[in-house]
């Protein structure tokens, strides 16, 4: 998500926080301890990584914001917090962080600003679930047979064109590509048929009429020679796999490099390394050159014409399969799969299960980090609402669908305070709400979609709800609690073909009360970045490495 070292991260978050703007922001040296609570969104991401994301995107701008003759820089260490029992289930688990403290500190015992980066790790619950029949199918119910008379998604038409091309053009190439890779076996089938009637005196038409018994006139050396034209063709593939999974891993090397000291563990790791990826890439090009040759003495041995079996339609009609494939792959687990699973209201479905049980991880995962304090100040066998809560400030954060399910714990989180099952004096601690390639809108969308028109009503019942708890009031952060609303801010690219604008989250409510005012108020301040990629570029994952998002998010977060 982040394809830049921190060196090159601090060079490119420089320019925000030039003339010293937010220097004191960034730098103050109170013993503030502040808890960054990210969530990941769609696409297979693996524990802590997003968690390591956040971490480095953040000390990046820490250290970009310090002046160029300042003496102390922001370095980052694993935390484990001490969490309080809570009133009903126990010890909760402790969350793990990891801490960004400056160097001239004591990361244990701060004396000066701390943040720990959190994660709510949600991503193998829900993958593997959806394919793309099914992901196709759902879409496609879900846009023109929806029966609410009120879902929608509120955009511009242009966007909505947008994020509609941009997914029905990733499934017409995995078609296409698909379309090719079967072309190229049929030519190869088509050699083979020809070479049977040279040599058997069969028609095309006797294979179709008697498939089976056309088909085992073959010599069996024919059968060891399609066999291995097949392993060839896979090998061949996987060739081109490996080569671009280097690729990809020397860019990786070339960014962690920047940060790595020479001569230290991080180098001779990388050394040992590639020389393990050189031999392994060796073995499969030895691999493939015996299979070659296998294939070359079988065809020598038999008296069956395949010379016009030609080799290179079946490498390419595997070749083809693999791209579709893969294409397939990206737009269900990158794009569509996530969202069909935790969009399903249907209670009799597995998908619905599934949901519930990522809000119920991500819920655990923040009340952990609610839970924490102060060692010296927990009294033995206190329960958590009797014990004050070590940080100051607890800012949550929500990439793609990671936001709306982000929204739904928060809801859940303020369910727990009405049932007496979390503290007020740990809910008042989460200041911010920051979504980023939020599917939000499009959540909701799919929420309403399959529902009656009387969801009308539902969701404003709903509207309420949120807005008693949310402002895109900046100034609500002036305080040391969140009595004036935890404040939203969306940040959003128009290319991102899952995110939009926040605009129908409004509420007819103030903050803190049920008493409807004259006319709706918007509850979250939208930030739409500009991004210089090409037309068609994946940017959702751009976010973190962007200056411009820090530029509006790092104020929130370092205040």
């Amino acid at each position: 998500m982040i394809p830049l070292s921190q060196k090159d991260l601090v060079d490119k978050f420089k320019p925000i926080v030039e003339g010293g703007r937010h220097v004191r922001a960034f730098t103050a040296s109170d013993a503030k301890r502040v808890a960054l609570f990210a969530i990941h969104g769609i696409s297979p991401i693996q524990r802590y990584a997003f968690q390591d994301q956040v971490a480095l995107a953040l000390q990046s701008y820490l250290n970009a914001s310090e002046p160029a003759n300042a003496t102390v820089s922001w370095k980052s260490v694993v935390h484990w917090p001490t969490v309080a029992k809570d009133n009903d289930e126990g010890v909760v688990v402790s969350p793990s962080a990891l801490r960004l403290y400056q160097s001239n500190d004591n990361p244990n015992e701060p004396e000066h600003r701390v943040y720990d980066v959190y994660e709510g790790y949600w991503s193998p619950l829900s993958k593997g679930k959806a394919n793309i029949v099914s992901a196709a199918k759902w879409l496609l119910n879900a846009t023109f047979l929806g029966n609410s008379s009120t879902a929608n998604v509120p955009s511009s038409p242009g966007k909505v064109v947008f994020d509609l091309f941009y997914v029905g053009a990733l499934m017409i190439a995995a078609l296409v590509v698909c379309a090719v890779a079967f072309w190229c076996g049929f030519e190869a089938w088509h050699a083979l048929v020809a070479g049977l009637a040279a040599k058997l005196n069969v028609t095309f038409l006797d294979l179709i009429q008697d498939p089976f018994h056309t088909l085992f006139k073959f010599p069996p050396l024919v059968y060891v020679e399609v066999l291995i034209y097949l392993a060839i063709g896979y090998v061949a593939a996987q060739m081109v796999t490996a080569l671009n999974a280097a690729r990809k891993r020397e860019g990786r090397v070339r960014t962690l490099s920047g940060d790595a000291s020479s001569g230290g563990h991080f180098k001779s790791a990388t050394i040992g390394a590639h020389r393990f990826h050189l031999i392994t890439f060796a073995v499969l090009v030895a691999v493939l050159a015996a299979l070659v040759w296998l294939a070359w003495f079988v065809s020598s041995r038999s008296d069956f014409p395949t010379d016009k079996f030609s080799l290179g339609w079946i490498v390419a009609f595997v070749a083809f399969l693999q791209a579709a494939r893969s294409i397939a792959d990206f737009a269900v687990e990158n794009v569509l799969g996530d969202v069909q699973v935790y969009t399903t209201h249907d209670e009799n479905s597995t998908y619905y299960a599934i949901r519930g049980a990522i809000i119920a991880t991500v819920a655990i995962a923040l009340r952990g980090v609610l839970n924490a304090v102060s060692a010296q100040k927990a009294p033995e066998g206190g329960a958590a609402s009797e014990q004050e809560p070590y940080y100051d400030a607890v800012h949550v954060l929500g990439h793609s669908l990671g936001s709306t399910i982000a929204m739904d714990v928060l809801i859940l989180l303020r369910q727990l305070i009405e049932e007496n099952s979390l503290a007020d004096r740990q809910w008042e601690r989460i200041r911010s709400f920051t979504t980023f390639g939020t599917a939000l809108e499009k959540t909701r969308f799919f929420f309403d979609v399959r529902h009656p028109s009387l969801n009308a009503a539902q969701d404003q019942w709903q509207d309420d709800v949120y807005g008693r708890f949310f402002t895109k009031e900046l100034t609500a952060l002036n305080g040391s609690t969140n009595a004036e609303g935890i404040y939203w801010s969306n940040h959003w690219y128009f290319r991102d073909v899952v995110s939009n604008a926040i605009v129908s989250y409004r509420s007819d409510c103030p903050v803190g009360s049920f008493q409807f005012v004259n006319a709706p108020r918007p509850i979250c301040e939208n930030f739409q970045i500009p991004h210089q990629g090409f037309l068609f570029a994946w940017v959702h994952s751009d976010y973190l490495g962007d200056p411009l998002f820090w530029q509006h998010v790092g104020p929130v977060l370092t205040r």
